[in-house]
């Protein structure tokens, strides 16, 4: 079975048109049960080298936000910028080395604001935020992620037989306090888009970030494919790193 892990970026504009976020990121870490504890083993080595005592302990910070560490704010003020990117680079080098995949979906907020205005997106009218249609897509793509998984395990004959055994499952994990809800997942699974997702375990689990190294991650993705989407064209070397290195896999935008 594989622990989800949901980050997400571009959440907390001021409104769906903040032209600094213009754009709203979910990212799903997909960590199999038998990683996961080498993985809390091994950013728990690295928090202790950066500052000395366990994220949380005494004189560290609870949690490792990206915005705080990327841009120097809060707990990071005072560190300088080699200091910050080698943390980062650290944190990422988890995923990295273990080539943990990551499925991310995308929506444009004013490209949804435009079209909830104009009314003529029969898919995009049902929604009040953008939040509802790319939490349907991400878990969509999670499903079809895990398809793929189960189908390159079947033989030839199985295939042909059209036979399906699950052998792959997946728990989503998200942050209390965060944007993503239990309805959520039980609005996909009865869609049309989520009746057949049978990889997907119909319940999530939510926890604090402060107590969840997999969120923690996530939220480094999501920052980074935020930051790629916003400008594209500029070099990004911590998103460049993550999909060259077969972290990134798939990106699925809302079409709008």
């Amino acid at each position: 079975m594989f622990l989800t892990y949901v980050g997400e970026s571009g959440i907390s504009g001021n409104t769906i048109t903040d032209s600094s976020q213009p754009h709203q990121v979910y990212t799903g870490l997909f960590v199999h049960e038998s990683q996961s504890i080498s993985m809390n083993g091994e950013f728990d080595a690295l928090c202790r080298r950066h500052f000395g005592v366990p994220l949380g302990g005494e004189g560290s910070p609870s949690v490792i936000r990206p915005v705080d560490v990327f841009q120097g704010l809060g707990y990071f003020a005072s560190w300088p910028t080699l200091k910050r990117n080698e943390l980062i680079q650290d944190c990422l080098n988890v995923m990295v080395r273990r080539q943990t995949p990551v499925i991310t979906s995308y929506i444009n907020k004013q490209e949804f604001a435009n079209a909830k205005a104009a009314g003529n997106d029969p898919y995009i009218t049902v929604w009040e935020t953008p939040t509802g249609p790319v939490i349907n897509k991400f878990f969509f793509a999670m499903s079809m992620f895990l398809d793929e998984l189960n189908m390159a395990n079947l033989s030839g004959d199985q295939i042909m037989e059209g036979a399906m055994p699950i052998t792959n499952h997946a728990l989503v994990i998200a942050q209390n306090g965060a944007s993503i809800q239990s309805k959520f997942m039980s609005e996909f699974l009865r869609s049309d888009e989520g009746i057949d997702a049978t990889g997907l375990i119909d319940d999530i689990c939510f926890v604090d970030p402060g107590h969840s190294v997999g969120s923690q991650l996530s939220n480094l993705v999501a920052f980074f494919v935020r930051r790629w989407l916003q400008n594209p064209e500029r070099p990004h070397p911590y998103f460049d790193g993550l999909r060259d290195n077969k972290v990134i896999q798939v990106i699925y935008p809302v079409t709008v």
